[in-house]
């Protein structure tokens, strides 16, 4: 843990920011919260990825949804094989390698800055060296649409996680039934889908949650959504958790 006046001025300065057409103001900037130094990747300043500076804590997972995206390999230990969909600063693909040493993730990522910061700034670049991922290959990373991996590749996964995300916003086009049916394509037979989706559980803007929902009851015999926040307000957007399986699913 840090006090603030141990890393001044270090705590709350930019390190990285670069305007892109299309896709926002990337910003990379350290911050304390909670007693914690953090090195936080915004888009729009909105916070994509997080990684604890502390040594010895690269790798941990920062943001509760996060940590809900992965519940289910920790649940059902049969999952070998991953597939994330959108990358950012890897902090999920980070955990996932160091965490699970018999288990492979593959990351699609459309940015390559991102991958390019991640690999400066959040720590991946450790991560191949330590769990020597070039000559193991557990990690495969794609810089190219989602939705374009989906449509070219014939590997099927245990477990999907959906987090593509640039600032707020979903890929659209990843939430559409056709899509939904496509990913279900791409999974091992009682494989699980699992996705990120900012809304609120109640009132106006609940509709991208429930529209979800409907699309993934079309799609699987098994749904479940849940908030990330322990307290939740149900008329706050905020990030919720959708799975889908043909298996049953095991939640606490």
């Amino acid at each position: 843990m840090f006090a603030k006046s141990n890393v001044f001025p270090r705590s709350g300065r930019t390190i990285f920011m670069k305007n892109e057409s299309g896709y926002g103001r990337i910003e990379v900037k350290e911050v304390i919260e909670k007693n914690e130094l953090l090195r936080l990747l915004l888009v729009d300043e909105i916070r994509e990825s997080a990684a604890y500076i502390e040594d010895g804590r690269h790798y941990e997972l920062y943001f509760k949804y996060t940590r809900d995206l992965v519940a289910p390999v920790v649940r059902h230990p049969e999952i070998r094989d991953t597939l994330l969909l959108g990358g950012a600063g890897f902090s999920i693909p980070k955990y996932y390698i160091s965490a699970f040493p018999d288990k492979n993730i593959d990351v699609v990522e459309f940015n390559p800055l991102m991958y390019q910061l991640a690999l400066k700034y959040f720590y991946l670049d450790d991560l191949y060296r330590n769990y020597h991922l070039t000559e193991n290959r557990r990690m495969e990373v794609f810089i190219e649409d989602a939705n374009e991996y989906l449509r070219r590749t014939e590997k099927c996964y245990d477990l999907i996680i959906n987090d593509a995300y640039i600032a707020n916003r979903m890929d659209d086009d990843l939430l559409k039934d056709r899509q939904v049916k496509l990913i279900k394509k791409r999974l091992n037979p009682g494989g699980i889908y699992i996705m990120n989706i900012i809304t609120a559980l109640q009132g106006a803007n609940s509709m991208p949650g429930i529209l979800e929902y409907e699309i993934m009851r079309n799609n699987f015999k098994n749904v479940e959504m849940y908030p990330c926040k322990t307290e939740p307000t149900a008329f706050e957007r905020q990030n919720v958790v959708i799975t889908g399986s043909d298996k049953e699913l095991l939640w606490i």
